[in-house]
């Protein structure tokens, strides 16, 4: 049985501070730059279907790699928020947009307007959310009506592929990437996979939480999905 990993505020703002020197290399690295591709087809989904993308929060934006691929949308407002100081310090000197702000928030307690962004985004960070539940409902509240929440994320799968990419994600990754970053960060972004939702069970809460399914991509094994949904 996995034991469901710890991920109070505290928790969380302290291991992602921990790691954020390394985080890019380290990602990168165990995805062998696959990741990058992720996230530029989340903004060429976007400008294909010409999405109103006016206003933009990049939620758990980290040392902003989803933010910098964004803003070649050319918002006239984008928010990149996080829960780290130490992420967003990282991302403060590696992007230059002059209708950027940083902000740290958590995602259930944000400080937006009703109704103000077209689009909101979270890569690699709902799992980690301590309240995912009242986070989409507060996801749900600064959004304008039908606008959109795209999430890119790892879900708990099946399948001898995935027991497989269990065992490079769950002892290889680990060991490497709590070696190099000096934290057991790395041991807890496996467990926090393996305690998360599968896909099924993810899309039955988000429309729960007052939001609709509009396409769901597969990016690898039915580990790595990006949902593309629609407030309600």
């Amino acid at each position: 049985m996995i034991k469901s990993p710890d991920k109070s505020k505290e928790k969380i703002e302290s291991m992602f501070d921990e790691i954020a020197p390394a985080y890019d290399k380290l990602n990168h690295l165990f995805t062998l730059n696959i990741d990058v591709r992720w996230r530029k087809q989340i903004v060429k989904h976007i400008s294909v279907n010409n999405i109103k993308s006016e206003n933009i929060l990049d939620l758990a934006s980290g040392t902003g790699d989803l933010t910098n691929e964004l803003i070649k949308l050319n918002p006239a407002n984008i928010y990149a928020a996080d829960i780290s100081s130490k992420m967003l310090e990282i991302q403060k000197n590696k992007i230059r947009y002059k209708n950027l702000q940083l902000i740290q928030t958590e995602a259930q307690f944000m400080p937006f307007d009703d109704e103000y962004f077209d689009i909101v985004t979270i890569g690699f960070g709902v799992r980690n959310f301590y309240n995912l539940k009242e986070s989409l409902k507060e996801i749900r509240r600064v959004l304008r009506p039908e606008g959109k929440l795209i999430i890119l994320e790892m879900f708990k799968a099946g399948g001898l592929k995935t027991s497989m990419f269990n065992f490079y994600f769950g002892k290889i990754m680990p060991y490497a990437g709590n070696k190099i970053s000096k934290s057991n960060a790395y041991s807890y972004l496996f467990n926090s996979v393996n305690s998360f939702f599968n896909v099924k069970e993810f899309t039955e809460l988000c429309e729960m939480c007052g939001f609709e399914t509009e396409s769901l991509k597969n990016n690898f094994l039915g580990i790595v999905n990006t949902f593309y949904l629609t407030k309600k």
